[in-house]
């Protein structure tokens, strides 16, 4: 899944945003979420609760603009992958300063758009994938999708998008390790991806989709710090 912003304080701009990247992600393996936001100040308060793995910014807004909300979210720490779309060049400068993805120029060509999320997805690809040895066969999957992790002695049970469910041959403690820092032992024998976590109580997990996973209270300072510290330090990118 990727969830893309588009920020711009022209509504016919956005239209023709969406169309291009309803375009792009029709024919592509994985769902392309589009959030659409009218000013700067919109997406900042919407942003902690609707994160996103690209924001397509516009940069002359009226209050606060698009260089200014790219500044912001570089000061806290956010290395959330900036697309400015601009009707003048004279901000690439300042663009490079924000660590910015790319810099597009309107009238925006669909080739050119096309071009810069391809390059995107592919590094992140690239990145997330992951094996698994699952009965005969190895399986590449992409980590960010995998929703958590149930241990069934010697193997795992990785939950994905849909009910789909792989056996792996793998241990939950050594599959931990290859998934990285974004999965979390919520329970001896649960990991969950900070990435899917609605809510969290002093006894279960609530994940997107509905399931509940146990948390054991040993766990649960910790896991809440880290849920947290995910979603207001950038770290779900």
């Amino acid at each position: 899944m990727l969830k893309i912003a588009v920020c711009d304080d022209n509504e016919e701009h956005i239209s023709a945003l969406r169309s291009m990247l309803d375009e792009w992600s029709a024919h592509k393996p994985f769902a392309v979420i589009i959030y659409e936001y009218q000013s700067a100040e919109s997406f900042l308060f919407s942003y902690p609760d609707k994160p996103c793995d690209m924001l397509l910014l516009d940069i002359e807004m009226k209050h606060l603009s698009g260089m200014e909300l790219a500044k912001k979210l570089r000061e806290n720490g956010d290395m959330l992958p900036i697309i400015f779309i601009s009707g003048y060049s004279d901000y690439i400068v300042e663009g490079y300063d924000v660590e910015a993805l790319h810099y597009l120029l309107k009238p925006i060509e669909e080739e050119k758009l096309f071009e810069v999320l391809d390059r995107y997805t592919k590094k992140r690809d690239s990145q997330n994938d992951i094996v698994l040895s699952c009965g005969d066969n190895n399986i590449r999957v992409d980590s960010e999708n995998i929703r958590y992790c149930e241990a069934r002695g010697k193997k795992t049970e990785v939950h994905m998008p849909g009910g789909n469910v792989l056996i792996c041959h793998t241990g939950i403690h050594d599959l931990q390790k290859i998934l990285g820092e974004n999965f979390m032992f919520c329970h001896r024998s649960y990991l969950v991806n900070l990435r899917f976590i609605k809510s969290i109580s002093k006894t279960e997990i609530e994940i997107d989709g509905g399931e509940n996973l146990p948390l054991s209270r040993r766990l649960y300072k910790e896991v809440n710090e880290r849920f947290i510290a995910f979603y207001t330090q950038g770290e779900h990118q």
